[in-house]
């Protein structure tokens, strides 16, 4: 049984088609990438998929409809924006979110940033922290629960490309290790040939779902960035788009 899975699934928002007929399924254990243009509706899925928004069609996430298994997804959304001033430690943002404050539960907050390469964090405040190590932190958040379903929504943005890599490596080995499906967006097509065992493709409507290697030719990428575009794999030189 997809542990995700939609069926002809339509978002409008303000008479504004959004989304039109998009249809897949995830299976467990899947790193899925979402990809497309910005303003192609990558975080009105994901919002869809949360049941943060009304849809049209049918979705399915745990077994559930979207925004009843709560507990069991980690979310990371996008760009969260704070005021750096703010006195408020790594502890604090915890404590803030599990609704809990014990002697103890430093120990668990503790384990929680272990398992994201942020041992070192705890006692720091957020204004402190940079990019790359403010991720972590929120990752460590999504994953308190011990989710089985972790999204996360552009989780790389304003982080440096050695952050990046540490991140995504740290990711790839929850995976592994907890077992977790994930699914996130990013615009780094490195990162998709990567890490991605599928890519959803993005432009409103679904242009293509499937394994990065096999789907991601030059004509889908035309499609969906228009033609033109260029495009870098880590494994290939740069490549240009042509109509």
């Amino acid at each position: 049984m997809p542990i995700v899975s939609a069926r002809n699934l339509n978002v409008t928002l303000q008479d504004h088609h959004i989304l039109r007929d998009i249809s897949f399924d995830i299976e467990a254990e899947e790193i899925v990438c979402l990809i497309g243009p910005n303003g192609s509706g990558k975080t009105t899925l994901i919002k869809a998929l949360l049941g943060l928004i009304p849809y049209t069609g049918s979705a399915s996430v745990l077994g559930g409809p979207p925004g009843s298994p709560q507990g069991r997804i980690g979310y990371v959304p996008q760009n969260l924006d704070f005021d750096r001033s703010i006195p408020l430690t790594v502890r604090d943002l915890l404590s803030l979110f599990s609704g809990e404050r014990s002697k103890g539960q430093d120990t668990n907050y503790q384990e929680c940033l272990d398992r994201v390469g942020a041992k070192n964090l705890l006692g720091r405040r957020l204004g402190d922290l940079s990019g790359g190590e403010f991720q972590r932190v929120m990752m460590a958040l999504a994953l308190e629960n011990k989710p089985e379903l972790l999204i996360l929504d552009e989780p790389a943005a304003g982080v440096d490309v050695e952050g990046e890599t540490v991140f995504y490596e740290i990711l790839n080995e929850l995976k592994s290790e907890k077992g977790l499906t994930v699914i996130l967006v990013s615009h780094d097509l490195s990162v998709v040939y990567r890490y991605a065992t599928q890519v959803l493709c993005v432009n409103h409507a679904l242009v293509c779902h499937g394994i990065p290697q096999e789907v991601l030719t030059a004509d889908t990428l035309g499609q969906l960035y228009g033609h033109g575009a260029v495009y870098h794999h880590p494994e290939r030189p740069h490549q240009i788009i042509h109509d």
